[in-house]
């Protein structure tokens, strides 16, 4: 069998959405390569947790770079830790791989992109970036770089560069296929970008009685519940979301925010100081409790902030099409999730800056829209098990890797 390696930040047994998805296309690809392995140790799952669901096929070859301890949550440590462990993984190939034979690499740690696209020089590799994160662009909406600043104009220019050396390039939306086309137009005339979207655990995750998910919770059984789920970070615009919710005046919605992350704190403090009796907080879940936190809901959030077009599709869609979930989106217009729920029927969406728009949504959402919610959630699980399963998503890995 032809050696494909695979290099990521997080892999097995790593709970994360990067490390699981990874995992799942290298037990999918070891079916036709001998699949080895280069990766980071745990960060955010550091005890190995038996998952019926997640396990690690025997004949992947996993290699885990030695790393340090810190603040996940603190930019400064996650900077250096990711360029260590670029730089890590680069050497280890550099000395590992031989010639011709095919990387794939997932755009985290982004630093890696820089050092393949030089490894791809110097030992003619086939590559393959599986493209989760755009990088540098991401940085701006984050608040990490600003647009207009020479280092940022820097940056994009040599990662662009990079990205353009990839013999192909995998995305997860239409939105993130053209911003990814002009981003290495300059550098290659080769179409060579292709969709593949996240998939939904179907099996696994599936409808169940609100009234069972939350039996083991304090939440209110009476109301409809709004649920965001998921890493509370910076790109998800969820502090803008909490200045809309502070206006909405209906009795019969409640709002549930679970998940940890950089900017929980500060969520906290801004429905104490306001005192927010309709929001409710929650700390972060394993994937073994999708099933339930995921039925807690009645409307799923999934939200991006303002200029994340094109930059990301959060995986955790798929998910809640597979738990017959309506998504309520918040983001750009014609992003991936806004088309998928025009297209689809499976939800609402909205732009950052329609904030009348959702108090009004919000303060009206009566009897009427509560029937409209069980089409919804039919054509959410139809979805799912039509379009996104992890069967479906992962032979067209397999078919174009």
């Amino acid at each position: 069998m032809d050696n494909l390696w695979i290099a990521t930040e997080l892999f097995y047994p790593e709970q994360t959405s990067t490390s699981f998805i990874l995992t799942k296309i290298a037990n999918r690809l070891s079916e036709k390569y001998s699949v080895k392995v280069i990766c980071g140790q745990p960060v955010y799952d550091k005890k190995e947790e038996k998952m019926s669901a997640f396990t690690l096929n025997s004949e992947v070859s996993v290699h885990k770079i030695k790393g340090f301890s810190g603040d996940k949550n603190s930019l400064v440590f996650r900077s250096f830790r990711l360029v260590f462990l670029s730089f890590s993984i680069f050497f280890y190939l550099l000395k590992n791989m031989k010639k011709e034979e095919k990387l794939l690499i997932v755009t985290n740690p982004a630093p890696l992109i820089l050092l393949i696209s030089i490894l791809k020089v110097l030992k003619k590799i086939e590559l393959v970036i599986l493209v989760h994160d755009v990088f540098p662009e991401n940085t701006v909406p984050a608040g990490i770089l600003k647009s207009n600043s020479l280092l940022y104009k820097f940056i994009k220019k040599i990662f662009a560069k990079a990205y353009s050396k990839a013999d192909k390039l995998i995305v997860l939306g239409r939105d993130m296929q053209s911003v990814l086309e002009e981003k290495i137009r300059r550098y290659t005339d080769t179409s060579k970008i292709c969709i593949i979207e996240n998939w939904g655990d179907v099996r696994g995750i599936y409808p169940i009685p609100k009234e069972e998910a939350l039996n083991s919770t304090s939440l209110p059984t009476d109301k409809i519940i709004f649920q965001y789920a998921g890493n509370i970070g910076r790109v998800q615009g969820l502090i803008e979301l909490l200045k809309v919710i502070k206006s909405v005046d209906n009795e019969k919605l409640i709002f549930y925010f679970v998940g940890d992350g950089a900017v929980k704190k500060e969520m906290l403090d801004y429905v104490k100081f306001h005192q927010m009796k309709n929001v409710y907080f929650d700390e972060a879940y394993s994937r073994e409790d999708q099933l339930f936190v995921l039925n807690r809901a009645d409307v799923a959030f999934v939200s991006l902030a303002q200029g994340m077009f094109g930059l990301g599709v959060p995986s955790k869609t798929y998910n809640i099409l597979a738990s017959g979930k309506p998504l309520l989106y918040l983001g750009e217009e014609n992003s991936e999730i806004d088309l998928l729920i025009k297209e689809k029927n499976v939800g609402y969406s909205f732009r950052n800056d329609q904030i009348n728009e959702m108090i009004h949504f919000f303060n009206h959402f009566d009897e009427k829209a509560i029937t409209d919610l069980e089409h919804k959630k039919n054509n959410a699980r139809k979805l799912a098990e039509n379009h996104y399963s992890e069967e479906i998503i992962l032979n067209k890995f397999y078919n174009i890797i």
